[in-house]
């Protein structure tokens, strides 16, 4: 028996193989409606360093609201900047559209899963919104978008899920809000 014991409890010395990390993307983007009179010829989305990154971020905002943690078993397919643009460039390209001459230009600042208990979570998206000419950084138009979509679980599955729909809705809002303040500037 002894050499039972020994023979079993070296078996779980043996390095166990290490699990590929689930990787997740916020899915395809439809065209929003009603489209933008102007849409614009360029589409920029930039992020800080920390979110230059496939990490799934969360923050414990009932214990460590300023501390950044990531999921380790889950990863984004691309950084948030990135799959953020495709959703944009999805959302408001036409084949058709000259693009009216202005570029969007999106700052996120915000990309993270935040809990509020250890059961409750929320997806946060804070941007903010430019709309440049051509040529040259005065922006003609500026928003902030701050966006956040209660997650269907505790967990990065349910992160993902309430990710997209906060992807939806800024597309959405970046879409109204070039349709209202945005068309009348790209048009000088």
């Amino acid at each position: 028996m002894l050499a039972t014991g020994l023979a079993l409890g070296a078996c779980s010395g043996l390095p166990q193989r290490p699990v590929a990390p689930a990787i997740y993307d916020l899915g395809l983007a439809g065209a929003v409606s009603p489209a933008p009179a102007v849409l614009p010829s360029q589409i920029e989305v930039r992020a800080p360093s920390w979110l230059a990154t496939s990490a799934m971020q969360y923050r414990l905002e009932y214990l460590q609201p300023a501390q950044r943690q990531v999921f380790a078993e889950s990863r984004w397919a691309a950084p948030p900047a990135e799959m953020l643009q495709r959703l944009l460039l999805q959302a408001l390209s036409a084949p058709s559209s000259t693009g009216g001459g202005c570029r969007l230009r999106l700052e996120v600042d915000e990309f993270t899963q935040a809990f509020e208990s250890p059961g409750a979570s929320t997806a946060v998206i804070v941007a903010r919104a430019e709309l440049l000419p051509p040529r040259g950084e005065n922006a003609l138009a500026r928003r902030m978008f701050e966006l956040r979509e209660p997650a269907s679980g505790a967990d990065a599955k349910g992160g993902v899920t309430a990710f997209r729909k906060a992807g939806e809705r800024l597309t959405i809002e970046v879409a109204g809000w070039m349709a209202d303040s945005a068309a009348g500037a790209c048009r000088r």
